[in-house]
């Protein structure tokens, strides 16, 4: 059986919800017959930074990295946001974050892409799923 890969898919929307702490990017993958459609599912999301979403996003890939070597590559963020409980009210220092997460079980993954949104996000798990074609209302 094949793995299951969101190389070169684009993300056709995403859902964070803060109640369950999960966020849901929905994929699909447009140089196949079908069209291929991908989740790519986070549970236990415990921080998480988009940016640079253009609306036509086409994911490289998702690797986990280690917790600290990702607040340290972004630690120009969690210093910002210190200032604003984010993204929480633990955030003190670049150790306490990295306390937190620890304490918590949590991973790092970051999102690269080709074109449009990167970011990151730390979480309990992450998982891809393949789904049925999706029906996009307007």
């Amino acid at each position: 059986m094949l793995d299951i890969s969101i190389h070169d898919n684009r993300i056709i929307s995403y859902e964070v919800d803060c109640q369950d702490r999960r966020i849901n990017l929905h994929t699909q993958f447009e140089h196949s017959e079908p069209t291929e459609h991908t989740d790519a599912i986070f549970k236990g999301v415990l921080a998480y930074h988009f940016a640079h979403d253009n609306f036509s996003n086409i994911l490289f890939n998702i690797d986990e990295i280690a917790i600290d070597k990702l607040i340290k590559k972004y630690q120009y963020l969690f210093d910002e946001g210190s200032k604003y409980a984010w993204p929480g009210p633990w955030n003190e220092s670049i150790n306490t974050c990295v306390q937190h997460f620890q304490s918590n079980n949590a991973r790092a993954f970051e999102l690269n892409s080709s074109y449009g949104l990167y970011g990151w996000v730390i979480a309990e798990s992450y998982r891809l799923k393949t789904v049925g074609a999706m029906n996009c209302a307007e």
